[in-house]
């Protein structure tokens, strides 16, 4: 299977994926033995500010050999600057459109693709990749466009992939997890999260456990420990997380 990965870095930054681990993210999209063929990081860069700002422009070139380390290619967009009509000066680096024509004409060589943004005007092209036949998963952090959620084959929440935050994440013998609500009953619900093997699991958890809320709600993030119960696996000293 031959698989590309699109980051819209910009949008993740600013939506909870800041500081994300691009290895990480490799291993995850390569479970099963997929080839990662494309991977592809769109990001913005203000040429104006690192000519200015020494801090700037050495924290931006370590990112950018940290990513290119991993074998990511970076498609820079820089900011450029416009003033409106009440003289005021504003930047801009939109590197969708770049994005979407590179998934959409490099889908033709690919099976699946992982896109990461949570921006709703990505759903047309996501359309156009699976027209081909190709797979699109998405991954996203905060502020995802619903539409784009129900477009794509598949969505998973960043949050919930071991370690591909620098958060303390799952494990076992009594280490915590995160999941996702899917299932949610009188004073139960079932939670879904993603093993240290990067393979889901499913767990019950009973409203008794829950720590900081009174009731369980779908599609939220939850952490909690795993116990095994007289019927399987079950969640304990579950906390609602919140970003």
């Amino acid at each position: 299977m031959k698989i590309g990965i699109y980051i819209d870095a910009a949008n993740l930054a600013y939506s909870g994926g800041f500081n994300m681990r691009y290895d990480v993210l490799k291993d995850f999209c390569s479970i099963g033995g997929g080839e990662l063929v494309r991977l592809n990081t769109y990001i913005s860069y203000d040429a104006q500010k690192a000519e200015q700002d020494k801090e700037y422009r050495e924290k931006q070139d370590s990112y950018f050999r940290i990513v290119r380390h991993f074998g990511f290619k970076i498609l820079r967009k820089d900011v450029k600057w416009y003033t409106n009509e009440e003289g005021e000066r504003y930047g801009k680096a939109n590197a969708d459109l770049d994005l979407a024509v590179d998934m959409l004409i490099q889908s033709r060589n690919l099976d699946k693709v992982f896109l990461l943004s949570g921006d709703g005007d990505f759903k047309r092209v996501v359309k156009a990749v699976q027209d081909k036949g190709v797979r699109v998963e998405l991954i996203a952090f905060n502020n995802i466009s619903g539409d784009l959620i129900s477009e794509c084959d598949h969505y998973i929440p960043g949050f919930i992939i071991p370690d591909l935050l620098p958060i303390k994440h799952p494990g076992k013998n009594g280490e915590r997890y995160r999941g996702i609500c899917y299932n949610v009953e009188d004073k139960f619900s079932f939670l879904r999260y993603i093993n240290a093997d990067f393979g889901y699991e499913e767990v019950f958890a009973h409203l008794s456990e829950l720590r900081n809320n009174k009731n369980f709600y779908l599609d939220r993030i939850y952490e909690f420990s795993v116990d095994e119960g007289p019927k399987g696996p079950v969640a304990k000293r579950i906390v609602e997380v919140k970003f």
